[in-house]
């Protein structure tokens, strides 16, 4: 077990250096530095607190998207094969690039946050409120970054990822269909429509209550369950990508 941690965490290394030196990190770097500058140096007065979250957690989504997706491109490629035989196996190999998506999203994270707190500090941000907001945004970005592991090209086929989107929609339907649309259906659609948009969408409370909640950093009552919740669902979607990932033939794509 130690020795299989030992291994992972060593390709995490390895991928976040090779990551580096193929310049696509420059990307996120430049990306952050417009942001900071953009909506948080610019501000003339000390930004609230759940404006900062509110910004922070959205453009660390989008960012964790983008860098996902380019992690698991680097590994898509027939080099892996060299890795994969070296004994770090399919689950160290998996795990390591969602590793790095994850150091790379809290680094720039860290940058942003210490960035902010020498420029143009938060106004009323202690620490422990820093903590209490960050714990759900960071939860929510390792949810996400799980959910694109899970979605990978080399985790699942083409039909499976079409079927995991489809239900995403679903699960979105409120918002993507107006109401005016959603009127004009027949009833008994609208019906089946409405039970599975329910279905669909509970997995995604955790998501949706972390976001509030980093908003509100109040723990009070059964609040301090949505963390657990974030947590109990990115570790069944990594174990779901990690399934998938072992009992599907290996070919990579990528150049």
């Amino acid at each position: 077990m130690a020795r299989s941690l030992s291994r992972t965490l060593r390709f995490t290394i390895f991928t976040l250096v090779e990551y580096t030196r193929s310049g696509r990190i420059l990307v996120e770097l430049a990306a952050t530095t417009i942001f900071f500058y953009i909506f948080l140096r610019r501000w003339t007065s000390a930004p609230p607190p759940n404006y900062f979250f509110s910004t922070v957690a959205l453009f660390e989504l989008a960012l964790s998207f983008y860098t996902s997706a380019s992690i698991m491109a680097l590994g898509d490629r027939p080099q892996g094969y060299l890795i994969l035989a070296r004994r770090v196996g399919r689950n160290g190999y998996l795990l390591g690039l969602y590793l790095a998506v994850l150091a790379i999203a809290v680094a720039l994270y860290g940058l942003i946050s210490l960035a902010t707190a020498l420029y143009n500090p938060v106004a009323g941000l202690t620490l422990a409120g820093w903590l209490a907001g960050t714990t759900p945004l960071l939860l929510n970005v390792a949810l996400l970054s799980a959910l694109l592991a899970l979605m990978a090209p080399m985790v699942l086929p083409a039909s499976a990822r079409l079927t995991v989107l489809a239900l995403i929609a679903v699960a979105f339907s409120g918002s993507l269909i107006g109401g005016q649309t959603l009127a004009g259906l027949p009833g008994p659609l609208v019906a089946v429509l409405s039970v599975l948009r329910t279905i669909f969408s509970t997995p995604l409370l955790p998501a949706f209550t972390g976001f509030e909640l980093a908003l509100s950093r109040d723990y009070s009552g059964l609040a301090l369950a949505i963390p657990l919740a974030q947590f109990s669902l990115t570790l069944g979607l990594l174990a779901l990508a990690l399934y998938a990932f072992a009992r599907r033939e290996i070919i990579f794509s990528g150049a």
